[in-house]
């Protein structure tokens, strides 16, 4: 073969720009190949990229604008439950974010950040964030969940008699056509004899089966007949209230392969949360063996005297209402519990403080993340701060009945405009599988 013959294998011609394979590849496509390929681009790039497009605007609060990121941030602080049910109830959403923003406002109005209490309140916001900064940092940054410790605590939670609160129970709902009812039935109940799971019986056998974790959203939207018959059941037939044949059928989440699914994040969770805490305990022994600490515990005898001092942290002193913050906000029944327990309310601000000038050493304050928080915190603290001043009654329903009025004469003051043709053409995944695609629900 002379030198400027070609090989006659093409998968064997070297990459040469000039010439040989990289001539052979720069040859003219077919048309209809390159229609294709544009096409498939196209589709990818409208798929990911044509809902960043623009930051629609959903509202006015007054010259605030509530636009489509902010309705996404606030979607995605939100506990699954609580995302599920507003991916679908949007208005109910934008509604609360509205309110919270002419309570907001309002507070700015009157300056009442400048009030002692929301200065105690706020300064005491600012030292957690720095705090719980400098935990991820120095502390929990070295906590790590292996694939083994997950299964092992999948096992162990499988086996356990009582309901687990790791491993939650499915429940199937299999819509079955009339004339195929009798044969998908009898294909069930032999995949039940046979001892296969429910999820496999379920992928085999239906063909319009939705699933439900039986403390989710989507379960408390079934019909309360359904929900009934799901509580403690194994697996069994039935028909709805209309008539439409299903059948019904539980059993345990599995893991997934990949260690993707809902029950191995929450094993996952759980575990890190046991590693961290035994992580923060260990480093607070060792700060506190290194500490001078002083205790007060008679000065918590009395604890409407905030200005006692009941400890001493390496010459910081902690008053007892330092000690009784923790206490703030909760029930009455929560509140008398808890400072019961005198010595555990002033451990916790011993630690807290060990913390406190661990985090002031770093300059936490400065942290971007730190600052982040800081500016939700401060936020909510005064929306709290305007309740507690500007809503009365004293029973539950009437407190609900003034709020509902208050913020109905702050929105009519602020002239609160809603977009609804925004907020309904806005792109929100509905599913789990395309919330993973384009990463969390956020797109």
């Amino acid at each position: 073969m002379g030198p400027e013959a070609e090989p006659e294998n093409p998968s064997s011609r070297p990459y040469l720009c000039g010439g040989g394979y990289g001539e052979y590849l720069m040859r003219p496509a077919p048309k209809l190949t390159v229609y294709v390929v544009v096409l498939l681009f196209a589709a990818a790039g409208c798929i990911r990229r044509s809902p960043r497009k623009q930051d629609m605007v959903l509202a006015t609060v007054g010259e605030k604008e509530v636009k489509e990121s902010d309705f996404r941030a606030e979607l995605d602080r939100l506990e699954p439950t609580m995302r599920s049910k507003y991916r679908r109830e949007r208005r109910a959403l934008l509604d609360k974010m509205i309110e919270e923003e002419v309570f907001y406002q309002s507070a700015l109005d009157s300056n009442l950040a400048e009030t002692p209490e929301a200065k105690k309140r706020l300064t005491r916001a600012a030292e957690d964030a720095a705090i719980e900064r400098f935990k991820q940092l120095e502390i929990y940054s070295g906590v790590a969940v292996t694939r083994e410790e997950i299964e092992k605590r999948y096992s162990v939670e499988l086996a356990r008699r009582e309901e687990s609160s790791l491993v939650k129970s499915v429940f199937y709902v299999c819509t079955l056509q009339e004339d195929r009812v009798r044969n998908l039935v009898n294909a069930v109940e032999r995949g039940v004899k046979e001892g296969l799971p429910f999820r496999e019986i379920a992928r085999r056998n239906s063909f319009a089966c939705q699933s439900f974790e039986l403390d989710s959203a989507g379960f408390s939207d079934l019909p309360g007949q359904m929900r009934n018959i799901a509580v403690g059941l194994n697996n069994r037939t039935g028909t709805n209230l209309r008539g439409t044949p299903l059948y019904f059928f539980k059993d345990a989440e599995v893991l997934d392969a990949k260690l993707l699914s809902p029950c191995a994040r929450r094993i996952r969770r759980a575990i890190r949360e046991e590693k961290k805490e035994r992580a923060l305990g260990k480093w607070l022994s060792s700060r506190r063996a290194s500490s001078t600490i002083r205790v007060y515990e008679k000065a918590m005898d009395e604890i409407e005297k905030s200005d006692a001092v009941a400890a001493e942290v390496n010459g910081v002193s902690l008053t007892v209402g330092d000690v009784a913050a923790p206490l703030e906000g909760l029930s009455v029944r929560d509140r008398e519990k808890k400072a019961a327990d005198s010595k555990a309310l002033l451990d916790e601000a011993i630690d807290r403080e060990i913390l406190r000038q661990e985090a002031l050493k770093e300059n936490l304050s400065e942290d971007k993340v730190v600052k982040e928080k800081v500016a939700r915190e401060s936020r909510r603290i005064l929306v709290e701060l305007v309740v507690e001043r500007d809503v009365a009654g004293v029973t539950p329903t009437a407190r609900e009945k003034s709020r509902a009025e208050l913020a109905t004469a702050l929105r009519k003051a602020a002239g609160v405009k809603i977009l609804a043709e925004n907020l309904k053409k806005m792109y929100v995944p509905a599913s789990k599988e395309i919330e993973e695609i384009f990463g969390g629900g956020t797109i």
